[in-house]
C-alpha cells in the first residue's frame, strides 16, 4: 500500500472527482489511510530528528488551534482544507521509510517518465485536447480555470501535466531530479530509465513556467552537478560523465529542433522577470504585509503571533507572507524552520547533498508563492526527505552488520 500511496502521490495527485465542492483525490484518501495506519510508529520515527519532532509539534499544535478559531469564524470549508493540508502533510514521510530504498527510487523514477511525458504531450497537442477527467485532473473541475496561465493568443505559459498547476510540477520536477541525481541504479535497464527520467525532468521543469522553483534550481544548478560528481565513486566518475556529456549533446540537439521549447522558457523565464521587477505584485504583497503589521493594535499583533490573521482578511497574497497571515509568527517559524532543518540533516549526509539543495529550491518557491497549500507539494517534500535520511541510515545498519559479522 506504501508503494501505491507514493506512486499515486507522484504521478497522478489529482485523480478523483469533486465532491461537495471539494476535491476527493485518490491520492488524499491514502494520505489518510497512511497517517492513520500506525501512527505510533509515524511519531517514533519523528523522535529520531529531535529539531524536526520539535518544529513539526510546534507547527501541530499552533496549527491546529488556528484551525480551531478559523472555524469559529466561518471560513469557508475549502480554506479549511488547505489549512489542514499545510497540517497534515509532513506525517506521510513514514510512507518512504517503509519502503525498500530501491523501489522507492523505481517509483520516482516511473513517476518522473509518466509526468513530464504526458507534459510533453500537453505540450504539442494543448492541453485541454490531452486531459482525461478522474484521472489527470479532478472530475467535477473546469481545467481550463487551473492556473496553466493562457496567453491571449490561446498558447499557454505553464505545463500543468498531472498536477493541475505548473507551480506543483516545477516542484516535483526539482525534488525528482535532485533525488535521482544520488540514486544509482543496479541493472542495466534502471540505469538507462533514470537517465532518461532526469532528461525528462530537466524538460518538465523548463516547461512548467514556474519561476519561483526555476530561478532558485537554475541558480544552485552548478553546486548540484558539482555534488552530483563529488558522489560518484572515482572509478566510475570517467564513464559516469561520457554517459552525461553523450545525454547532454542529445538534449541539446533535441532543443534545438524544438527552438520552441527553449523560447518557452526564456521568454517566461527572463523576459517576463526583467519586464516585470516586481515578481507578478509579490513585492507590493510584502510591502503590505508590513504595513498591516504596523497598524495591529498590541491584542490583534498578539493574536497574529500566536494564531494568525482573521481568514476573511486578504492581505500577504502569497508566500511567506501568506503563510505567516495564515497560522501566524510561531507556526511560521516552526514550518520553515522545519525546512530548513531538513535540509541541514540531507546536507550532513553525504549521498544526500543534492536532495538538500531540492528541498531548499523548494524553500525559495514557498517564500514566493503559495504552493504549499496545494497537494501533494509538502507531501512530496516529506516522502523525498523521508526517503533520503532513511536511505541512509539503512545504509549504516548495513555496514555496522557486515563489520559485526567480520
Amino acid at each position: 500500500m506504501d508503494a501505491l500511496y507514493v506512486f499515486v502521490t507522484t504521478s497522478l495527485p489529482k485523480a478523483g472527482a469533486q465532491v461537495a465542492g471539494l476535491p476527493l483525490t485518490l491520492n488524499l484518501l491514502l494520505t489518510a489511510y497512511v497517517i492513520l495506519r500506525h501512527p505510533n510508529q509515524t511519531l517514533l520515527t519523528m523522535q529520531r530528528f529531535r529539531g524536526l519532532t520539535i518544529a513539526y509539534g510546534t507547527l501541530f499544535i499552533f496549527g491546529t488551534l488556528s484551525m480551531l478559531m478559523a472555524l469559529a469564524q466561518e471560513v469557508s470549508a475549502f480554506t479549511l482544507s488547505q489549512m489542514l493540508i499545510v497540517v497534515g502533510s509532513p506525517l506521510v514521510g513514514i510512507s518512504a521509510t517503509r519502503i525498500p530504498p530501491e523501489r522507492f527510487s523505481r517509483i520516482i523514477i516511473c513517476s518522473m517518465i509518466i509526468v513530464n511525458a504526458y507534459g510533453l504531450i500537453q505540450y504539442f497537442a494543448g492541453i485541454e485536447n490531452t486531459s482525461v477527467a478522474g484521472l489527470t485532473y479532478t472530475l467535477g473541475q473546469n481545467i481550463s480555470d487551473k492556473p496553466i496561465g493562457f496567453k491571449a493568443d490561446g498558447t499557454t505559459e505553464k505545463i500543468i501535466s498531472t498536477y493541475q498547476n505548473g507551480n506543483s510540477l516545477g516542484i516535483f520536477d526539482a525534488l525528482g531530479i535532485s533525488f535521482l541525481l544520488a540514486r544509482s541504479q543496479s541493472s542495466r535497464f534502471w540505469k538507462f530509465t533514470r537517465y532518461l527520467a532526469l532528461a525528462l525532468g530537466l524538460v518538465g521543469l523548463m516547461l512548467s513556467g514556474s519561476r519561483s522553483i526555476q530561478i532558485p534550481f537554475f541558480l544552485f544548478l552548478v553546486i548540484l552537478l558539482a555534488q552530483f560528481i563529488k558522489q560518484v565513486p572515482p572509478r566510475k566518475r570517467g564513464i559516469t560523465l561520457s554517459i552525461g556529456s553523450v545525454l547532454l549533446a542529445v538534449g541539446v540537439v533535441f532543443l534545438y529542433a524544438q527552438q520552441t521549447i527553449v523560447s518557452h522558457f526564456f521568454d517566461r523565464l527572463v523576459n517576463q522577470t526583467m519586464a516585470d521587477p516586481t515578481g507578478s505584485g509579490r513585492t507590493e504583497q510584502w510591502s503590505q504585509s508590513f504595513e498591516v503589521i504596523s497598524q495591529m493594535n498590541g491584542w490583534q499583533l498578539l493574536r497574529q503571533i500566536l494564531f494568525g490573521q482573521n481568514p476573511h482578511t486578504n492581505v500577504g497574497g502569497e508566500g511567506l507572507p501568506k503563510f505567516f497571515f495564515m497560522f501566524g509568527f510561531v507556526s511560521t517559524i516552526a514550518f520553515y524552520g522545519g525546512l530548513l532543518y531538513i535540509v541541514w540533516q540531507c546536507w550532513q549526509r553525504r549521498k544526500s547533498h543534492t536532495v538538500a539543495i531540492g528541498i531548499l529550491c523548494v524553500f525559495c518557491a514557498f517564500c514566493v508563492d503559495q504552493s504549499f497549500n496545494y497537494p501533494p507539494n509538502i507531501m512530496n517534500v516529506a516522502l523525498f526527505a523521508a526517503a533520503a535520511l532513511n536511505r541512509d541510515r539503512e545504509t549504516s545498519r548495513r555496514c555496522l552488520s557486515i563489520s559485526v559479522s567480520k
